[in-house]
């Protein structure tokens, strides 16, 4: 033997198995790296702020052009309904649909032409523009009656039901009969901050109002500053109450993009002689068909 031992050249071997582990393990680490930085989004990186992010591929991309554009205007219009649906403007308060739980008024105001009255900020201006208008038209009115705590309207409620007790009726029928005019707290439009009874004066009756020239203007112009009949002649299936000649709601007079309306909510309900609860009922049927045709074009997407 010459003097070197048998486990040298098995522990060189060894070394340069290591050796060859660690240079791979370094060179797939490495592009590791360069591949994830490659992936990496420009809107990541320092300094990138302003670069504007590509737009993601169509998600209908193994559907022909036509039915993906239809999908995304379906889209659209379902979230158009959504949008108008949960506006506090077209909060739904009647017999059947109570005030939701905690609910407030978003702002409260004094109204110019009567500040003993509170509004929500925007009815409040509106209905001044409207009063403003009636003025120079030739007819004198006011905000009567605006918003109303819920112990204000259970104070109206006992004093209208109490009212009819003394006239003589029994407790079921002087509750049936206020039924047709007055709402019980936490069912009253008048707690929402949005609805108004205007007249010349508080002392005027329905049948004096309903036969004036102030109604007929109110009739023909108010829709023009967001508001409606909130109780209209021959509805009262509907809404529940008795025809109101001094009761209007305001739910905006902006008009409606997306081409779901050419108009103002206020203007198609006026136009189509809508009670609100009707025109709830129109968008919630428009946006249940658009769900129906939308799921229409998934299925033949589908298919294809």
């Amino acid at each position: 033997m010459n003097g070197r031992s048998l486990s040298e050249p098995m522990t060189i071997g060894v070394i340069a198995v290591v050796c060859v582990a660690f240079v791979l393990s370094v060179f797939c680490f490495a592009s590791m790296f360069i591949i994830n930085k490659k992936d990496t989004s420009v809107t990541d990186l320092p300094g990138n702020n302003n670069i504007v992010t590509p737009e993601p591929e169509n998600e209908y991309q193994d559907v022909d052009p036509e039915t993906s554009a239809k999908i995304a205007a379906l889209k659209n219009e379902i979230a158009v309904y959504d949008k108008i649906l949960a506006s506090n403007y077209m909060l739904l308060v009647n017999k059947e649909h109570a005030l939701p739980e905690g609910y407030s008024p978003s702002s409260l105001i004094d109204t110019e032409s009567n500040p003993a009255v509170k509004l929500e900020t925007v009815a409040a201006i509106k209905i001044q523009e409207f009063i403003n208008a009636a003025k120079q038209a030739g007819y004198a009115c006011k905000v009567i009656v605006g918003y109303r705590s819920a112990d204000d309207q259970e104070s109206v409620y006992n004093r209208a039901y109490q009212s009819e007790i003394n006239a003589g009726y029994t407790a079921e029928e002087a509750e049936a009969r206020i039924g047709l005019s007055v709402a019980k707290p936490g069912y009253s439009e008048y707690e929402t901050g949005y609805t108004v009874s205007i007249a010349e004066n508080s002392n005027i009756t329905k049948e004096e109002m309903i036969g004036s020239d102030l109604y007929k203007f109110i009739s023909e112009n108010i829709y023009k500053y967001g508001f409606i009949l909130r109780y209209p002649e021959g509805k009262q299936d509907i809404t529940g109450y008795e025809f109101d000649p001094f009761c209007y709601r305001y739910i905006g007079d902006e008009g409606v993009s997306d081409g779901i309306l050419s108009m103002s909510h206020a203007q198609y309900i006026y136009e189509k002689n809508f009670s609100f609860e009707e025109y709830i009922d129109y968008l919630t049927a428009k946006r249940a068909y658009a769900v129906q045709n939308l799921n229409v074009s998934f299925a033949e997407s589908d298919r294809h």
